[in-house]
């Protein structure tokens, strides 16, 4: 049994993390605001503090030793510097939630570019310890972190990696999907069009993209927290998807035809898909494999949590 602590874990995947853990016997304190209600009771300890105001995780956490901490906030350099502050070398292991959006190339990079990623992205293309970062950039100015998405996780990761006093393991997460929980709305937006006869929306030959499911996110994290693995490790199903396969998914589970309408610019489109990439946007899953973490292929799994989406989905409650 360890003592894990989970920054954030009220939502999508953070939920399934939490209860993945606590199932696995481990004791778990989740640090949060405390203004999203949990289902887990008693069965967690709770410290409450916004990660995003400088100091209140320190002092939330001040004492306090975790055999691993899972931070699932970390968006800014700002968080990842002050999560090892807060810590210092009272964690033997610090696992940040990143994403697959540190490897978009359309990315907004004002001081530090990125380098050019393969469409199918691996962990070695970008060097966390070798990338900059600035805490004094707006990050919490409104607006800000939304348009820069990527960069700011580019950012966490480098602060991260170069502050932290106890290893470190960077989850560059894939495209999460969900029957249930799912906030993102992308899956439920391909189910709503299909459902109501409106086309969707995508590039000239769209290109494929990475997907994970959430239970096998969260595992992954769980299996990182307390591995010796260290470094990026890029969290993905072994092959890709493209907005037609959503389709056939949603198809599949609906009965019903995908109107799918390729278009040259589709930017501003609200029929535009969540999934359609203007080129092959994915990640090479080989390191999570060579440590012998392995995930479902796209294709097993994708048809079956779109069917149980559209069973959770509001339209088929109110039948």
């Amino acid at each position: 049994m360890s003592d894990i602590c989970v920054i954030g874990g009220t939502r999508y995947f953070g939920k399934v993390l939490v209860r993945q853990l606590l199932a696995d016997g481990h004791r778990v304190t989740l640090v949060n605001r405390g203004r999203t209600p949990d289902a887990f009771g008693d069965a967690v300890r709770r410290l409450r503090a916004d990660v995003t105001v400088p100091g209140e995780l320190t002092a939330a956490v001040a004492g306090e030793r975790f055999d691993a901490v899972v931070h699932q906030m970390c968006y800014t350099p700002i968080d990842a510097v002050e999560v090892c502050e807060a810590f210092g070398d009272r964690a033997g292991k610090i696992v940040m939630t990143s994403t697959i959006e540190v490897y978009n190339k359309d990315t907004f990079r004002w001081r530090f570019p990125a380098p050019p990623f393969a469409a199918r992205a691996r962990e070695e293309e970008l060097d966390p310890a070798a990338y900059d970062f600035d805490t004094d950039l707006p990050w919490y100015t409104p607006g800000y972190l939304d348009a820069h998405y990527g960069e700011g996780k580019r950012q966490a990761e480098a602060a991260l990696t170069r502050s932290a006093k106890v290893p470190v393991l960077l989850a560059r997460v894939a495209h999460v999907l969900a029957a249930e929980g799912d906030f993102t709305g992308r899956l439920q937006f391909h189910l709503d069009h299909v459902r109501e006869g409106r086309p969707v929306v995508a590039h000239t030959s769209p290109g494929r993209t990475s997907l994970v499911r959430a239970d096998e996110a969260a595992g992954f994290l769980a299996w990182a927290a307390l591995s010796d693995a260290t470094g990026a490790v890029n969290v993905a199903s072994p092959d890709t998807a493209d907005v037609y396969d959503v389709c056939a998914a949603v198809e599949s589970a609906t009965g019903l035809t995908a109107d799918v309408i390729e278009k040259d610019d589709p930017s501003g489109d609200p029929g535009l898909s969540p999934f359609s990439c203007p080129s092959d946007f994915g990640m090479a899953n080989d390191r999570a494999a060579a440590l012998g973490y392995r995930f479902t292929p796209i294709a097993e799994w994708l048809p079956a949590v779109a069917r149980n989406a559209l069973a959770d989905s509001p339209h088929s409650k109110e039948q």
